[in-house]
């Protein structure tokens, strides 16, 4: 970092004692003249003399006059790259890569040299791998609960293994019956819709036979009378527990873990707070001495004339400088830039190869042509830049805003308290205050001067809404292309399953479950040439037969004829070698007499329909051939969805990029946390929340989509509820979604940190211009912004369903863990220095942690209320009144489709008794105080900005208070002051290529006449190159 703010500073030292000549340089010209947007003897686009002649020759008073006219082309060859200029291009742009020799061992606020924004978010993953390692440790009782049932047969797949065993879905059933109830019968009306309706919910169990009067009888929206057996019994430790009371201590040791992240959200603000102040008070940067001005005159070109007024009204002035429309004249030479890098790059391997006499006339003349396209694309460029300094083209040149830099802290501190913000303030500015005595100023602390985007001031309030309104509506295009997608794939995947009976499969016939195994060989051919036969003769094999066709069925012998003795005649001895399989298995073998049983066809079915389900059916691939097909369908269609999840999240972050940058925002950090928001929630949605509506009922949405072409395409899901099947279908969609996502993130580090070396390595030999070497000595960028959206991406879908899904919490704890580690990697030895950052990003992550809260405890009741349990007395007499009364007045007064959830509820009061359950009630209690409190906050926050407005002394946050900063050229000369040390354009690198001068010239088809760059392997010794055509 030594060397790094050496450099820096370097260029202060001789400009410190006097700043005038920022704005009034030798030549009397001022930073921005009468005839040019950069008109100083520095400009890249003069519009004085030395400007864009009209005359052929286009070199007067250039940086090149006369350097090249009358010279044959190539005359002065070619020149390589300088590699010690690329290794000191390298030092300025990732200083890190030597100051950090143990990246993994270093902590946030050993960054603090490289801004707060880069210590807040490796506090804020530090923060979360603590927090939710904690969270994994308390979940581990829940997930060791879930394992106790036993409702799914263990997969092949450890994934789907893992999920499946340890979410509620594994404690189905709870009771040994049940029956009664409210229940959504779906009907399906003309048109063929399909519409919800009151009905008996269907025993379960060994239920006992249901009145005749509960049928089509309601009783305020419920029918009949629930009753449940007793509760099914797990061995916990030793001793049974029944179902309903492990349901409800679940509850609570889920409340207990999420009060423990609770405390985290509120708490994780506040530190950041605290890191923040540490951070300034610590660390003095030009933001400390400096102002941001608007509102001013638009006709204010002189900085002058803003010196005198604050140098007279408040102190000691050390630098001013403005800002005009400079948009488009920005923008081409940025693009300038690009192109002309591409055209040297040309130019130099044209030269290369020239030099070298074994490259063909052919090859040499493809790449002169090559050069000379890249040439003319310049050319256009220039004709378009001398258009607008000529005012052919572009707005009038208008003041928008200035930064002014004091020359100490007193007077920096003395500015904000005599401009103090505040709508009372500005109305009653004095007019001692107000430029020219008539315009009231806004001034605020400035940012720091790498965080502003220069050509994106000139765009208003308005104009920036309306263009991010536009970048929302695109993404939401294309959310919806993906939903489309994904629904398709989905509907393919849902064709090819076949439903099976899996309880009357296992009782009917005679293979093994645990493990899936059918022994006997002969057994094996009985099956399958009888599913054959039925298949030949029109049957349909993969449905069971009806209970009454059990007594005709004639696989069984019987082996007394006078109807006495239903003992078998024939004693069975039972091999043991591996074709003879079990007992049973054999006793079927012994009993057929070759005719072909009403089961036997079901059960080669059944058999190959279990190793699907079991996701295990290539190791009876050749035996179920039939069936293969039909699953590797299901799995490209399942593999094709997961797919276009996680391309779309990879290829979102890119997208997003380019599409925030047209909404024009004036600072980095506000353009970083618009794309961490907008990339944060498309990502959320991509990864959970479709897979939500893709595999749910709605038969709201669904009756919508009829006479449409989404007819048979969306909203086809079957899943109504948080049953079973929707831990597989869903829950492990979902998992597979947060797993893949960062760990595909993470090996993207590796992948950068060997083609950033091989990058480096290769270009010592290859590259041909001093740009290309210095590009690859560069690094990558290190995007906070989309780092913050897929942690919060995680965060979220995390606590969302972990409600159901506990074991998601130790995946995103270790997810955060690599997170933090792997990123201080690429920091310290794959990336490039990132902006100066405000605490913006940081600050909007930790706003929106506490919310996830709330999703975890809608979802917690939505997935713990599919088990019906008796009401929480406590709780109901509490809220039960309020809740029911809500629903109540939802269903009569809501808009349909959304009184009745979709089709999802035949009566809005059963949402209310399933969120007042034993298991579901404190949930509810909390999610309601949690709710309210959230809302409270947002009121308390709105209502703190508006009143800051009005009485900024009293309720202003972030109001600054004295440092102990030394003077500014004391920081300068002293090498105390981070960063850089002025506010002009010019001496930021992001707008370098806007300063380089160029002159006119008309395109003469040869390679030698091309201003503003010398060709060939290096550029203007001005920017520190050497070398040249």
């Amino acid at each position: 970092m030594a060397s790094y703010v050496r450099s820096r500073r370097g260029k202060s030292r001789g400009r410190a004692s006097s700043r005038v000549s920022a704005y009034t340089p030798s030549d009397g010209g001022s930073y921005y003249d009468d005839e040019s947007r950069y008109g100083d003897a520095e400009s890249r686009y003069d519009g004085g003399g030395g400007g864009y002649d009209d005359d052929d020759d286009g070199y007067q008073d250039s940086y090149y006059a006369g350097a090249y006219d009358d010279e044959p082309e190539g005359a002065l060859g070619y020149v390589p790259p300088d590699f010690e200029i690329a290794e000191a291009h390298a030092e300025e742009s990732n200083p890190q890569h030597a100051l950090i020799t143990k990246p993994f061992n270093m902590k946030p606020l050993d960054l603090k040299r490289y801004g707060v924004g880069v210590v807040l978010y490796f506090t804020y993953l530090r923060t979360l791998s603590f927090c939710f390692l904690v969270l994994a440790m308390l979940s581990a009782p829940s997930v060791y609960l879930n394992t106790l049932g036993a409702n799914y047969a263990v997969k092949d797949d450890p994934l789907i293994a893992v999920v499946e065993q340890s979410s509620l879905g594994n404690l189905y059933p709870l009771y040994d019956w049940e029956m009664g109830g409210a229940a959504s019968l779906v009907a399906t009306d003309a048109l063929g819709g399909e519409t919800a309706v009151p009905a008996t919910a269907p025993p379960t169990g060994n239920a006992p036979p249901s009145p005749v009067e509960w049928f089509n009888q309601t009783t305020e929206g419920f029918v009949g009378e629930w009753q449940h057996g007793p509760a099914t019994q797990v061995l916990f430790f030793g001793f049974a527990t029944g179902k309903d009371t492990l349901l409800v201590g679940l509850s609570y040791v889920n409340l207990f873990m999420l009060f423990v992240f609770t405390a985290f959200a509120f708490v994780i603000g506040p530190v950041q707070d605290k890191i923040i102040a540490e951070v300034d008070e610590n660390l003095t940067t030009i933001e400390d001495y400096s102002v941001a001005v608007r509102d001013m005159p638009k006709d204010v070109t002189d900085a002058q004339e803003l010196w005198k007024f604050f140098d007279k009204r408040i102190g000691k002035v050390q630098d001013v400088q403005l800002a005009y429309n400079t948009s488009e004249l920005l923008g081409l030479a940025l693009e300038r830039e690009k192109l002309a890098s591409a055209y040297d790059s040309a130019l130099g391997r044209y030269k290369k190869a020239s030099d070298d006499p074994d490259v063909s006339d052919n090859t040499l003349h493809k790449k002169k042509q090559l050069a000379l396209e890249k040439k003319g694309e310049v050319h256009s460029v220039d004709a378009a830049i001398r258009a607008i300094q000529n005012d052919r083209m572009g707005d009038p040149r208008v003041s928008i805003a200035a930064y002014v830099t004091f020359q100490d802290e007193e007077s920096f501190l003395r500015c904000l308290t005599e401009f103090r913000p505040g709508l009372f303030a500005w109305i009653f500015r004095p007019k001692k205050l107000r430029m020219r005595e008539k315009y009231r100023l806004v001034v605020k602390q400035a940012p720091p001067p790498s965080d502003i985007k220069w050509q994106n001031l000139q765009f208003g309030w308005g104009e920036r809404q309306f263009r991010q309104f536009n970048v929302t509506m695109l993404t939401v295009v294309v959310l919806a292309i993906a939903f489309i997608g994904i629904a398709g794939v989905t509907t393919l995947e849902n064709e090819t399953e076949t439903e099976y009976d899996g309880p009357a499969c296992r009782n009917d016939c005679a293979y093994t479950v645990a493990p899936l195994t059918l022994g006997n060989v002969l057994l094996r051919d009985i099956y399958k040439n009888c599913w054959e036969l039925d298949l030949a003769s029109g049957g349909n094999a993969s449905a069971p037969l009806s209970a009454g066709a059990a007594s005709t069925r004639t696989l069984l012998q019987e082996a007394a004829t006078d109807g006495s003795d239903t003992t078998n005649a024939t004693t069975t001895t039972y091999g043991n070698l591996p074709g003879d399989g079990t007992h049973e298995q054999q006793d079927k073998v012994a009993e057929y007499d070759g005719a072909c049983g009403p089961y036997d066809a079901f059960c080669f079915a059944c058999y190959c329909l279990e190793h699907i389900d079991a996701v295990s059916i290539y190791r009876e691939s050749s035996y179920c051939h039939p069936y293969v097909a039909g699953f590797t369908l299901q799995v490209i269609a399942r593999g094709a969805s997961q797919g276009i999840i996680l391309v779309l999240n990879i290829v979102l972050a890119p997208l997003m990029v380019v599409l925030v940058k047209y909404e024009r925002h004036h600072s980095n950090s506000g353009e970083q946390r618009s794309l961490m928001v907008k990339l944060f929630l498309a990502q959320f949605f991509n990864s959970s929340i479709i897979l939500l509506v893709i595999a749910g009922s709605f038969p709201g949405l669904k009756r919508a989509m009829v006479g449409t072409f989404a007819e048979g395409l969306l909203f086809q899901g079957e899943i109504t509820d948080t049953n079973s099947k929707w831990y597989t279908e869903v829950g492990v969609s979902v998992s597979v979604a947060i797993i893949t996502l960062p760990l595909t993130a993470r090996f993207g580090t590796a992948v950068r940190f060997v083609a950033f070396r091989w990058k480096r390595w290769l270009a010592v030999t290859t590259a041909v211009t001093q740009d290309e070497l210095n590009a690859a000595f560069e690094g990558y960028d290190f995007d906070i912004s989309t780092r913050y959206g897929e942690v919060l991406n995680v965060l979220f879908v995390t606590m969302v369903f972990s409600g159901g899904m506990p074991s998601l919490i130790p995946f995103a704890a270790v997810s955060f863990m690599m997170n933090y580690v792997i990123d201080k990697f690429d920091f310290a030895r794959c990336s490039k220095l990132p902006p100066w950052y405000s605490n913006d990003l940081a600050e909007a992550s930790a706003n929106l942690v506490a919310y996830s809260a709330v999703g975890h405890l809608l979802f917690a009741v939505w997935a713990n209320s599919f088990y019906r349990i008796e009401p929480d007395k406590l709780v109901s007499s509490i809220i039960g009144d309020v809740l029911y009364g809500l629903c109540d007045a939802w269903q009569a007064n809501a808009p349909a489709p959304l009184n009745d959830l979709f089709g999802t509820v035949s009566d809005m009061r059963e949402v209310a008794r399933r969120a007042l359950q034993k298991n579901t009630a404190w949930y509810t209690m909390i999610l309601s105080v949690l709710s309210f409190a959230l809302i409270c906050r947002t009121i308390a926050r709105v209502s703190r900005t508006v009143l800051a407005e009005l009485f900024p002394g009293t309720f202003a946050r972030g109001l600054r208070k004295p440092e102990g900063n030394p003077p500014f050229e004391l920081a300068v000369q002293g090498e105390q002051l981070v960063g850089p040390n002025t506010y002009s354009i010019k001496d930021d690198p992001q707008y370098a290529a806007a300063f380089r001068k160029i002159v006119w010239e008309n395109d003469h088809g040869d390679l030698t006449r091309l201003s503003g760059k010398h060709r060939g392997g290096g550029t203007s010794s001005r920017y520190g190159r050497s070398g040249g055509v």
